[in-house]
């Protein structure tokens, strides 16, 4: 490659490493808080009248989330929010689902659910299940 075509590849990748957005994830419920992301999650699309309620708290090594239907647990994990841009997205990693979850849904829950929150709502799919969830 010629030197001019190399100072041209150089400062392209300057220039456009400075316009790229860097995640940045947020490490507390008080973080969460201070940029207006919610902590409380209620399903809008259960069919069956029992919304699952998803809240995410503090844990020893970060952001943890509980899952929860009609008052009996069901979900528990780690839990990421990350920021990049405009744009927020909810990760849900190490998915551990009690016996309060159907066989067919446990069997096929994946263990990383993640979606982008947009407009105070979350849509989450994995396997034969998938729900809309408002923040509260």
């Amino acid at each position: 490659m010629s030197p001019t075509k190399l100072r041209w590849l150089v400062c392209l990748f300057i220039l456009s490493g400075s316009t790229l957005a860097h995640a940045t994830c947020l490490t507390s419920v008080t973080e969460l808080k201070a940029k207006g992301v919610k902590a409380h999650w209620l399903e809008a699309t259960a069919d069956d009248g029992k919304p699952l309620k998803i809240v995410i708290a503090d844990g020893a090594r970060g952001l943890v989330y509980s899952a929860s239907k009609a008052g009996e647990p069901w979900l528990t994990g780690e839990a990421s929010i990350c920021r990049s841009g405009d744009a927020t997205t909810v990760t849900l990693n190490n998915t551990k689902a009690t016996k309060n979850v159907p066989l067919v849904t446990r069997m096929a829950l994946p263990s990383t659910l993640s979606a982008p929150i947009v407009n105070d709502k979350i849509k989450l799919a994995g396997g034969v299940w998938r729900g809309t969830f408002v923040g509260r």
